[in-house]
């Protein structure tokens, strides 16, 4: 089963040139839609006019979720995001099938994400300030390991690099990484509040160039749906 969900996402729409800070924004007003949504059921949210293309398909028993830029900037959020946790560990894997040419996540006009997973600790409002980890497939010449601080909000939002330029294009790679561990990596400490939402994020409307990628959750046994 293969459902186009594009065009029918009902979401929050912000302006896309400060998407990273928007994005916590978005998702204050987004808690509340989202308290009648199930477990396991993935909500979006957009920034600007355009958002990411998703499609959602079953492929045996696993659940995959396809990201399509559209000069563009969306994301996919889990409700409770404790499901997909097991000691702290998150298990997921990804596949790049396109990468843009010019993105860099340490400029603020070209910081697109082929492919990435956002960790929100604190609930986001109007007075808050949460802390978000980033792991990033990326179009980077830094190391894998690197740790990067958004050029847009540097305190609230840190990159771990897990793939970049030299990273294989149209392969499944998977991953095992502790929340807990990695934040205090970036941070320099625990975290101070708690998890929030764990969310996918492709995005090309910094560079409008080409990219696609796949995402499997397997962590948070999602499931099928429909929007």
């Amino acid at each position: 089963m293969c459902l186009d969900i594009a065009d029918s996402i009902r979401n929050i729409h912000l302006k896309p040139s400060k998407h990273l800070s928007s994005l916590l924004l978005a998702l204050f007003f987004w808690t509340p839609m989202a308290t009648n949504a199930q477990d396991n059921e993935l909500k979006p949210i957009t920034f600007g006019d355009q958002a990411t293309q998703y499609s959602i398909y079953q492929q045996g028993k696993k659940i995959i979720i396809e990201a399509e830029g559209q000069d563009s900037a969306s994301g996919f959020f889990v409700p409770n995001p404790e499901i997909c946790l097991d000691n702290n560990q998150l298990f997921w894997s990804w596949r790049v099938d396109q990468i843009q040419d010019t993105a860099d996540i340490t400029v603020e006009d070209k910081e697109d994400f082929a492919a990435s997973l956002f960790i929100i600790f604190g609930k986001p409002g109007v007075f808050s300030q949460p802390k978000v980890l980033i792991y990033a497939f990326a179009n980077t010449d830094l190391p894998q390991g690197s740790v990067v601080s958004s050029p847009r909000a540097p305190d609230n939002f840190r990159t771990i690099v897990l793939e970049n330029q030299e990273s294989p294009l149209m392969s499944w790679l998977q991953y095992e990484r502790n929340i807990i561990e990695d934040y205090e990596l970036v941070y320099g400490e625990m975290p101070e509040k708690m998890l929030h939402t764990i969310g996918i994020f492709t995005d090309n409307d910094q560079t409008q160039e080409p990219v696609k990628a796949s995402y499997n959750l397997q962590s948070c046994n999602l499931s099928a749906q429909d929007h």
